[in-house]
């Protein structure tokens, strides 16, 4: 958002007053108040959102409004980076920024780095998971609100700029350092996506453009920053989870370069989600046909998009109430039609906190008083045949709705390989391929990612159902028709990737009914097919042979093998580096990482096994291999400590599916956790931590016998 350029585009518009008495929206009816946007457009959309400020969330009046209409708010200015890195830095050693968990890349030569003050963020993000709201993360990486002494020699602006590659290791220690503290935090799980990139080609004459001069359409810097946030994501398992976006304003006059760069950003594989739509817009400009056509066009080339900071500058409350109306008329069309469009955020709570000058252009004009506009975009929503919840009226154009009486089963978190009744076939992937718009079908059991399936209770009695590779099962574009398809997707929150698992008379088979259709139909083997690659697909619901499933549970945990006492080398897979005490230093506390082989004392580990089928993993130096204070959390440390016989000391070898090759599982954690190479490293001194065991090859060692 930058506030400048925008009033040119939509100055010259005047306000009108508020309208009293009864509201009449577009359509000429009374609106009901049933209808919220949290309970229409947060339910078909998946997110409803607002933009606010940490002061607002203390009051309890705010907050109570905010939870009526939204399930999802952006900061206004507080993730920002002039607002985590300070106006003037606030420099720290490399080896505290270790210590307070930074993210320090392993190729960084500064011995100072930018201390990065989380108090606000910490806040937010804990009075969110507190009232079940989503974040926007607005925002990382923007030319504007980025301190000048970021981009310099010594983090000062006495001094010039640095080169690229170092620039490169800058933005790489922020974004994964800000990324990591978000997902390492208890409260972590609200953020549900990122803007990477704001306003990129809106930038002139900033730090990046002095550093990497200018990029066109195929910027180097913004498609590493994408990697980055990528690489953290895929770090703590949230790719499909959490959308990564490029934001900007006035895209409907830039389409072409928008799609050109996200293109770019993606060349080597998808690491850019989609596009945010800034819509600072004004009843004069642009017109609704004109935002329309862009928005249409971002969705035919693929991308996810997110409707980020609205607001409707305009000559009267009725101006405003017509403009919007016919805008979410035709946003809810390309919705029905298939388009992922995956939230709209107002960009502020009501016009007394607007950050356009003199001007009305939000849907309350006070906390809790809703315009006219406000009626016009509920009308809009039920004039497309949506009702509360986002289902489809039966006035609707869709086929399907109406509500068929099944009984939800009670299946636990966990995977599962899927089993059709009829042709005693699995659930699969075709191609064991991980993308969006990937077939389903059947087909002999093999064990694949393909087949594994990971049941997560929603709740109302629903379910998603994630590939191992990724993707959630999903209906495509939603349809409730009869021979729909069944795909994966990348997981959206929205209904077509929801399910009940539907008792039937027999005891552990089940039917598959879809929440789009308010399961009347369900999973269906094509034309009762029994052969491998039949397709799946959406089908009215009978509780036929074709339509039942049974639910086999994975067994994710490796068994446990057995390695002789003595003396061994411990390697990373991964890496091709060994376990090794840092600086081959003695006693209690000392940090565990990977580095060369040298053969030092502090690289070489006594395996003993005990009587409970763990084994102490003691090193040369005399202490033993130890989980930081006995946490089972997801990146606690591993460190050195003198035995105590605790189960902090306690690991299990763990069989893989390579010969020689296998996991090291924490007693502490019930073996859920292992041994985890941070972040996939590679370089020496690259960090040993606890993390979900899922047998990676970061996760992976070989015990090589010392003579």
């Amino acid at each position: 958002m930058i506030k400048k350029i925008l009033k040119r585009v939509i100055s010259g518009v005047a306000v009108g007053a508020l309208l009293l008495g009864s509201v009449v929206v577009p359509t000429g009816k009374t609106q009901a108040a049933t209808e919220t946007l949290l309970n229409t457009y947060g339910s078909l959309f998946g997110r409803s959102g607002t933009c606010i400020n940490s002061y607002q969330m203390n009051d309890s009046n705010t907050m109570n409004h905010v939870k009526s209409q939204y399930n999802s708010i952006t900061l206004e200015n507080e993730m920002k980076p002039d607002a985590l890195l300070g106006y003037s830095p606030s420099l720290i050693s490399k080896d505290q920024a270790k210590s307070m968990g930074y993210y320090v890349p392993a190729n960084c030569t500064e011995s100072y780095l930018p201390r990065i003050n989380f108090d606000t963020i910490d806040k937010v993000l804990k009075k969110c998971y507190e009232n079940g709201i989503g974040v926007r993360a607005h925002t990382l990486v923007w030319h504007s609100q980025t301190p000048a002494w970021f981009f310099r020699i010594g983090y000062s602006t006495n001094y010039g700029y640095v080169s690229q590659s170092q620039m490169d290791i800058r933005m790489e220690y922020y974004i994964k350092t800000v990324m990591n503290h978000v997902y390492q935090s208890q409260y972590g799980s609200v953020v549900y996506c990122w803007d990477v990139v704001n306003e990129y080609l809106h930038a002139t004459n900033s730090g990046w453009e002095a550093v990497y001069g200018k990029g066109g359409t195929r910027p180097g810097f913004v498609k590493k920053a994408f990697q980055y946030a990528y690489d953290t994501l895929s770090y703590f398992k949230l790719i499909g989870k959490v959308s990564l976006f490029y934001n900007d304003f006035n895209t409907y006059m830039e389409v072409n370069d928008v799609i050109a760069l996200v293109n770019f950003i993606n060349s080597s594989g998808k690491i850019c989600n989609g596009v945010g739509m800034q819509s600072h817009l004004g009843t004069t400009f642009p017109s609704v046909d004109y935002y329309t056509s862009a928005l249409r066009s971002f969705v035919n080339a693929g991308f996810e998009v997110q409707i980020t900071e609205l607001d409707v500058t305009n000559k009267s409350d009725t101006d405003q109430a017509n403009y919007l109306y016919n805008l979410m008329k035709n946003v809810l069309a390309l919705k029905k039609s298939g388009a992922r469009i995956t939230g709209i955020t107002y960009w502020g709570l009501s016009d007394q906190v607007t950050w356009i000058d003199n001007a009305k252009p939000l849907l309350f004009s006070s906390l809790g008083n809703p315009k006219s506009a406000y009626y016009s975009v509920i009308q809009a929503y039920k004039d497309a045949g949506y009702k509360v919840g986002g289902s489809q009226s039966s006035s609707g154009s869709q086929q399907g709705g109406s509500t068929t009486s099944v009984s939800a089963a009670s299946i636990n978190n966990g995977w599962y390989f899927i089993k059709n009744t009829n042709s005693q076939k699995y659930l699969t992937v075709a191609g064991n391929k991980g993308a969006d718009g990937t077939n389903v079908e059947i087909r002999s059991g093999n064990g694949t990612d393909s087949q594994k399936w990971y049941v997560s209770n929603v709740g109302d009695g629903y379910v998603t159902l994630k590939n191992a590779l990724g993707y959630n099962l999903d209906v495509q574009y939603g349809s409730k028709d009869n021979g729909a398809n069944i795909q994966t997707y990348s997981a959206n929150g929205a209904d077509a990737q929801k399910f009940k698992i539907a008792k039937t008379s027999k005891s552990g088979v089940y039917g598959i009914t879809t929440k789009v259709t308010n399961d009347a139909k369900a999973l269906d083997v094509y034309n009762f097919g029994t052969s491998d690659g039949v397709n799946v697909c959406q089908w009215a619901y009978a509780a036929g042979i074709n339509q039942t499933w049974t639910f086999e549970a994975v067994n994710t945990a490796s068994s446990s093998q057995t390695i002789s006492n003595g003396w061994y080398y411990i390697k990373n897979v991964n890496a091709q580096k060994y376990l090794q005490v840092a600086g081959n230093q003695s006693g209690r506390g000392v940090n565990v990482e990977i580095g060369t082989g040298t053969g030092v004392s502090g690289q070489r580990w006594y395996v003993e096994n005990t009587s409970d089928g763990y084994v102490t993993l003691k090193n040369g130096n005399g202490c033993m291999l130890d989980v930081y204070y006995g946490k089972a959390d997801d990146g606690t440390n591993i460190q050195t400590y003198t035995a105590n016989g605790e189960n902090a000391q306690k690991f299990k070898i763990q069989k893989t599916s390579t010969a020689n090759v296998y996991g090291i599982t924490t007693k502490i954690s019930g073996d859920k956790k292992g041994l985890d190479v941070y972040n996939w490293g590679t370089s020496d001194g690259a960090n040993v931590c606890q993390w979900a065991y899922y047998a990676n090859k970061n996760q992976q060692w070989i015990f090589e016998r010392i003579n």
